[in-house]
């Protein structure tokens, strides 16, 4: 996980002309999924912060509207912001409430995912710096335009820490704390 995060968002970010003299484009996601708990949040601040890039921690409440077209508009904005401070890493935490299947999905549902969609095309285009990360717990559940290469692209499974992790993750949080 750390190896693919490594070679997909921090080292474009640090090494653009390296990725520019390959042919290779800068851009695109990483959707990573597992259970609740297990650290996806956790995982795309650490990356962004490593990455010395803007962070954008965005959840579908954050953008969702009850209103039409006010989402979409939300997106556009998202993407504007993030543009404006590249490097950037746009997070979607719980991506599955913004990024659904549209098979069966409301007008409304689903001219969101076609903003989505479109703000996304144009992220590895322009000699743009923004990467995208997303988090779920229902993979099954987000619409396939958005998992082709060049959006989220590549999916990864984060699995609960082990013993020695739980472990660490204790002392780590405990460390200043009197257990006697």
């Amino acid at each position: 996980l750390k190896e693919e995060i490594r070679f997909k968002i921090i080292e474009p970010f640090k090494h653009p002309d390296i990725y520019q003299y390959f042919g290779k484009k800068i851009g695109g996601g990483i959707l990573m999924y597992g259970p609740p708990g297990c650290g996806k949040s956790l995982i795309a601040e650490a990356t962004s912060n490593e990455a010395g890039a803007a962070f954008f921690n965005v959840k579908a409440s954050d953008l969702k509207s009850k209103y039409v077209g006010e989402t979409e508009k939300n997106i556009a904005e998202l993407f504007k912001k993030a543009r404006e401070k590249q490097p950037s890493i746009i997070f979607f935490d719980e991506f599955e409430a913004l990024g659904s299947d549209r098979t069966g999905s409301s007008s409304h549902d689903k001219s969101a995912v076609a903003q989505l969609l479109s703000e996304m095309d144009g992220v590895g285009s322009k000699n743009q710096q923004i990467l995208l990360l997303a988090a779920t717990n229902e993979p099954w559940s987000i619409d396939p335009a958005l998992l082709r290469e060049g959006r989220f692209g590549r999916t990864l499974f984060i699995p609960p820490p082990d013993l020695d992790a739980r472990r660490d993750i204790l002392k780590l949080h405990l460390g200043r704390r009197p257990l006697g």
